[in-house]
This record gives structure tokens, sequence and C-alpha cells, in this order.
């Protein structure tokens, strides 16, 4: 019977150090809840090619239900450029305008495609 009490008490103390493992399995699960609104999230890149020429890229524009090649195209027709459909280094698809629109573009997602100034986020990634 002592023996059993022992094993009893050892599994008693597992289940204190269990409580504190699941409060940090519920932080972690906070965590990931964060991660994923901030995978909702629409990013417009400026980019040079050389001195004179610039590119905009948009990132995550899938991810609000909206087809890459009708936007593609309405965005070519809007700015009067070069857009298309590309897989970018992540393997995801992303679309590539050919100039600076970024500001732009970024005010008409908001507007023609109903995703919040919030989710859509402009990077300067240009060398000069």
């Amino acid at each position: 019977t002592e023996t059993t009490t022992t094993t009893t008490a050892a599994a008693a103390t597992r289940d204190d150090d269990d409580g504190e493992n699941d409060d940090d399995a519920t932080r972690k699960t906070t965590s990931k809840k964060k991660s994923k609104s901030k995978a909702r999230e629409v990013v417009v890149t400026r980019l040079s090619r050389n001195r004179k020429k610039m590119i905009t890229n948009v990132v995550g524009l899938e991810r609000f239900d909206v087809d890459l090649k009708e936007a593609s195209k309405a965005f070519g027709k809007k700015f009067a450029c070069g857009c298309s459909v590309t897989k970018g280094a992540t393997g995801r698809d992303e679309l590539d305008l050919q100039g600076d629109y970024s500001e732009q573009l970024a005010a008409l997602i908001c507007e023609k495609y109903e995703v919040g100034a919030e989710d859509v986020r402009c990077v300067d990634k240009s060398k000069f």
C-alpha cells in the first residue's frame, strides 16, 4: 500500500506540472491566433529594377478571395502598365506591376476589393 501511495503522490505532482504546461500551451495558441490575423494582410512593395525603373509587387490579395488574373487585368488597364501574376520566392502567387503605383494601388485595393485600410501595408525596398 505504501508503494501505491507514493505512485499516486508522484502522479499528483506530474498533474501539477502538466497544469503549468497547459498555460504555456494556451499562450502558444494565443500567439498562433495573432500570426493568423497577421497572415491576412496585403503587402504592396516597391522595388527598383534599375536606376529609373520601378516594380510594384502585391502579395496576399488571394487571401481576400480576389481572382489574381482578373485583378491583374484591372490594374493593367487602370494604370496603363504591364501587370502579371507570378510565383514568388515563397511559392505563392503575387502580382507584379511595371512602375511605381504603390500608394495609388493601396487605395484602389481598399476601394475595389473591400479590403480594410489596416490590412494593406506599403513597403519601400527600392535602392535609390
